[in-house]
């Protein structure tokens, strides 16, 4: 994997805040004077070049709250022949989050519509890891979404769910599936 030197910069609130409304995110915590960030926003939305063939998957791992807007973070990305993973560090070197990505085609509508469903259901500030994949061309219609528990648990001190969201088409035909992880109050 090539790895590209560590930059830092400021999570932007207004950035946040177009990332929601390009991706469908309506959960207010997307909206407030100091935006959390959207489980896929760390993701991006860019494809990696010459990836035609390999299925569009994210993964967003956080390790505590996710960030947001004011927070300073420290960004190494590392590419690789077909995926690329970045880390995100905080002011004082401790890692926060990581995303990887592989293949390409638009997600966009389909990760959105997910991301919302599970924050709306389960709380934008409580994501630990938000896993998606594109599994057929996404229409340009209205996505249902459904989700279900599959684990409980703790980790890491703290109370933890497991789930899995699906978005299908209007003619019932499964999209996109995501499996996250969320913290639960004790």
């Amino acid at each position: 994997m090539d790895t590209l030197q560590a930059q830092r910069f400021v999570v932007d609130g207004d950035r946040i805040r177009a990332f929601a409304d390009a991706t469908g995110c309506s959960h207010r915590a997307y909206r407030e004077q100091r935006p959390v960030v959207p489980p896929t926003y760390l993701c991006g939305t860019d494809d990696l070049a010459g990836q035609g063939g390999v299925t569009p998957e994210r993964d967003c791992r956080f390790f505590r709250t996710p960030p947001r807007a004011g927070d300073l973070l420290a960004v190494t990305v590392r590419d690789g022949e077909n995926d690329r993973l970045t880390e995100y560090r905080d002011a004082d070197g401790l890692l926060i989050a990581d995303a990887w990505i592989q293949g390409s085609g638009d997600d966009t509508e389909a990760v959105g519509v997910l991301a919302d469903y599970a924050t709306g259901w389960l709380g934008a500030e409580s994501v630990r890891r938000f896993r998606t994949r594109l599994l057929s061309p996404v229409p340009a219609a209205n996505l249902a979404c459904t989700g279900e528990v599959v684990q409980e648990y703790t980790a890491d001190g703290e109370p933890r769910v497991d789930v899995v969201v699906t978005a299908a088409e209007p003619g019932g035909s499964i999209v996109a599936r995501a499996w996250a992880t969320f913290a639960r109050a004790a």
